[in-house]
């Protein structure tokens, strides 16, 4: 089931706002489930099943789902969600951040990383 017509700027809005990393995205209970949450309402995504698909989930102050919408590998909008999916792991997991640094240590002349304790 494709992204309805009426949710696709809400859809197109979020996902562009997540690969800026500008959604403060934080890991749930599950792999590959994510939340954001505002004062009023919250947006859920995960990827589930064995042939995936992506759920996206508006949900009301009382934590009800308001709307709900699923995307397969067969609609068009697979791709934009699964780089929802993996825009919102990333923040979560600070794979930039942590790999940035990774690169500045690496960059360093001689021997890197902390010595290991004595035996």
């Amino acid at each position: 089931m494709a992204i309805p017509k009426d949710f696709m700027a809400f859809f197109l809005r979020l996902v562009d706002k997540s690969r800026k990393s500008e959604v403060n995205w934080v890991a749930t209970d599950r792999t590959d489930a994510f939340r954001v949450t505002f004062s009023d309402m919250a947006i859920s995504i995960s990827l589930e099943g064995d042939e995936p698909i992506v759920r996206i989930q508006l949900l009301n102050n009382e934590g009800d789902p308001a709307a709900a919408m699923t995307v397969d590998d067969g609609d068009d909008e697979w791709l934009a969600a699964m780089s929802l999916i993996n825009s919102a792991n990333r923040k979560v997991t600070k794979i930039d951040e942590t790999m940035r640094r990774a690169m500045e240590e690496l960059g360093k002349e001689g021997t890197v990383g902390e010595e290991p304790p004595p035996a």
